[in-house]
């Protein structure tokens, strides 16, 4: 059976033959028809390929760069150039250090030297200036001269202030007020009135002058006392730089001793 199935495939392919007529018909009726050009697909997908195809590429470039740099292939990338030798003409860190230390040195020096001109000239103006003598008064003794807050543009108060240490025996206070336009006592008090007598006022050489002392027979105690003299004057604030006042004293021992002052 097998070995006969060749011998009569062969017989039926030899008593085969095409039909040529139909065969051109078929192939003419093809050609008569318009032909479309096939578009291609696109596809959304080819955009993010690109995308990720690039990104591999600069990704294997860093790391042979990388590598290359790490292997010490190729040129350094950021590093800083040696400095050059020192030369002739070229100051060495130590020389520059040295030389530093050296003006440092100098510049102490003339600064020492002119802190010195500077002290030996104010011991010398010290000692050649003689300082005004001032007559401040026995230790036990401190005294004061004030304008009282309240005085005004037509009248006004010149308060005296006496401390002592001392119980005193004797004493003699006088205020003087410079005389003015308008210049007019009005009263006087003060506030040891127990041991002292009443102001005695006067008009004495172009002055106002108010005198306070001892009553006969009495002893200050120590302490802390004020005197006070009131007057009127011209319009307008008063200035009290012409204006004095002593203090003399005698404490029961009978050591003595004077204040002078104004109201500066």
């Amino acid at each position: 059976m097998n070995d006969e199935l060749p011998d009569r495939l062969r017989v039926t392919a030899e008593e085969y033959e095409p039909d040529r007529d139909r065969m051109w018909a078929r192939v003419s009726d093809g050609m008569r028809e318009p032909r479309v050009r096939a578009e291609p697909v696109r596809s959304g997908w080819r955009i993010p390929q690109l995308g990720l195809a690039t990104g591999a590429v600069v990704v294997l470039i860093g790391a042979i760069v990388f590598f290359g740099q790490a292997m010490g292939l190729g040129p350094r990338i950021g590093q800083t150039p040696e400095p050059p030798a020192a030369g002739p003409g070229t100051r060495s860190e130590g020389t520059t250090d040295a030389a530093s230390s050296e003006d440092a040195s100098s510049e102490a020096e003339e600064t020492s030297a002119d802190d010195g001109e500077s002290e030996g000239s104010e011991d010398e103006t010290s000692e050649g200036e003689s300082s005004p003598e001032v007559d401040a008064g026995p230790e036990w003794l401190w005294t004061d001269g004030s304008i009282a807050p309240a005085s005004n543009d037509y009248w006004s108060q010149s308060t005296l202030t006496l401390k002592s240490e001392e119980a005193l025996a004797g004493l003699s206070v006088e205020l003087r007020v410079a005389e003015g336009a308008g210049v007019e006592s009005t009263d006087a008090w003060t506030s040891g009135d127990s041991w002292l007598a009443e102001a005695v006022v006067t008009k004495e050489d172009g002055f106002l002058i108010y005198r306070w002392t001892l009553q006969e027979g009495k002893v200050l105690p120590a302490g802390e006392y004020q005197l006070a003299g009131q007057y009127n004057h011209g319009a307008g604030a008063r200035s009290a730089d012409d204006d004095l006042y002593t203090f003399e004293a005698t404490t029961e021992s009978g050591e003595t001793g004077a204040v002078e002052g104004d109201f500066e």
